[in-house]
């Protein structure tokens, strides 16, 4: 069914949150040589919400045919883009794919901030708070460490805009990205760092995966962000006191990741006890986190980790200074970009959609699976999935590590759902743990799980996503086994 008039407007407006439409329709009218037409706005808004020509087609003309759409993009806009880039570089730049629009206009300035910070003369109200915000690039101090290369990367925009707003626009004391292993939360704090890096004084990104006493790290945050100041306290008490301070004159961004190092796996505790217990030697990082969440300071320290540290749980809220963003998977359409730099893959929508349902959009995994359908099926996705559910070794791995941190409970549990394969609504738990449980223990450890994103909540209960109930269901095989 085709669009009204007032539909070619309204559809995929929500470009106009991250882009400079108005600019862009006059800058390739021009490279067209005359307006371009309401349908071709319309497809450009929806390249650059990251809809495919598929998508496109399917909210448009609510059919999955395509065709349509790839002839009036190829015909159309990509060489309208290709004379506006040669207009702005000079090169000839050759728009192959729907999904190099969003990097070679972001490239060019088109995305809103980039293009607000270019305007000279034009402040608005908002640009003046933007630019009371930033901070001159003498007056910025950067230590990276052994932050990874992120230059391939895609998707997480509406999470990197949850970011900058918790942090830029609300100031916020204390941000946690959480999610399970390979899910992105390393990336997606490098990525933030970068992008938020002129509205700082100091960034200082850190990886805690080799465990640092607190002692330590403080010690090199505290002579980051004091030109290599020596004389320090000698408690921990007193080198958070002191590295407040230095939170509270300037403005800085502080990224320690791979908190899960710090926290012990629950059965060093007792057979019930759940996430977020500090390793014996690591208390003291509680306190320090608990104190730059409570105390009043103009910086922001953001936390990566697979599971939420319990002196945060009761300091989180949507209206409070500390936030938390559980980091899901990624949409096919992401999925597709970052398999695509590992090589050529052929395979439906149905089969791209199919294969990053099952590996729950989760990158790191998604990466290995690739290379395991290069080799062996040539980059055939529908032969691999006809082999059924694979889960090779280094994914056992990486899920080994996220479910021996379980508490016995929590293990019946995931057990238990796996037997269920579906759904399982809370009072279908009751009498199905031995030996019995209190109900606050089961929902503690139901929680527990959330928490660590091995489980989902839907409208019928509570689920485990196809690969996790794949692996515990093979676990629970070897178990009777054996």
């Amino acid at each position: 069914m085709a669009s009204t008039p007032n539909q070619l407007e309204i559809e995929f407006a929500e470009a106009a949150d991250n882009w400079n439409l108005e600019k862009l329709y006059i800058d390739l009218s021009s490279a067209k040589g005359k307006s371009l037409t309401p349908v071709e706005k319309k497809f450009l808004r929806g390249l650059l919400c990251g809809y495919s020509p598929a998508e496109i087609a399917d909210k448009v003309y609510q059919s999955r045919n395509s065709n349509a759409v790839r002839v009036y993009l190829s015909n159309g806009l990509y060489k309208y883009i290709e004379e506006l880039l040669i207009r702005k570089t000079g090169n000839l730049t050759k728009v192959r794919t729907w999904s190099r629009v969003i990097h070679l206009l972001e490239e060019a300035g088109y995305k809103t901030a980039s293009f607000e910070l270019a305007q000279a003369g034009k402040v608005t109200s908002e640009q003046e708070q933007t630019k009371t915000n930033s901070v001159t690039r003498k007056d910025q101090h950067q230590d990276w460490g052994e932050a990874v290369d992120v230059s391939f990367f895609y998707g997480r925009n509406e999470a990197l805009s949850q970011l900058e707003h918790w942090i830029v626009k609300d100031s916020c004391r204390l941000v946690a990205i959480l999610g399970m292993g390979g899910i992105g939360k390393t990336a997606l704090s490098i990525r933030c760092a970068q992008q938020l890096q002129d509205k700082f004084n100091f960034l200082i990104w850190r990886s805690l995966s080799h465990a640092p006493p607190v002692q330590e790290l403080l010690k090199d945050l505290i002579q980051s962000l004091s030109n290599k100041r020596n004389n320090l306290p000698d408690t921990v008490t007193g080198r958070i006191s002191l590295l407040i301070e230095y939170l509270r004159a300037s403005r800085c961004l502080l990224v320690l990741d791979n908190v899960e190092a710090l926290v012990s796996s629950s059965d060093s505790y007792s057979s019930n006890s759940h996430d977020g217990f500090y390793r014996a030697g690591y208390e003291d990082y509680g306190q320090l986190f608990r104190r730059i969440a409570e105390t009043s300071h103009k910086s922001c320290l953001v936390l990566t980790s697979r599971e939420q540290s319990r002196e945060l749980v009761s300091l989180t809220g949507d209206r409070l200074p500390v936030r938390t963003l559980k980091l899901c998977g990624l949409k096919p359409v992401e999925a597709q970009r970052i398999l695509q730099t590992k090589g050529d893959f052929s395979g439906s929508e149905e089969d791209w959609k199919a294969l990053t349902e099952y590996y729950a959009g989760n990158p790191q995994i998604l990466k290995i699976v690739a290379t395991t359908i290069q080799s062996l099926c040539q980059g055939d996705i529908a032969q691999f999935l006809a082999q059924g559910p694979v889960i090779i070794g280094d994914i056992r791995e990486l899920l080994d590590q996220q479910f021996n941190r379980l508490s016995d409970l929590e293990k019946k549990l995931m057990y238990w759902l796996a037997i269920k394969q579906g759904s399982v609504v809370l009072p279908e738990w009751r009498g199905k743990v031995a030996p019995p449980v209190s109900q606050s223990e089961l929902l503690e450890a139901l929680e527990s799980l959330g928490r660590r994103s091995l489980i989902d909540k839907s409208s019928t209960g509570f689920i485990q996503t196809p690969i996790v109930m794949e692996y515990v269901t093979k676990l629970l095989i070897d178990k009777i086994f054996q």
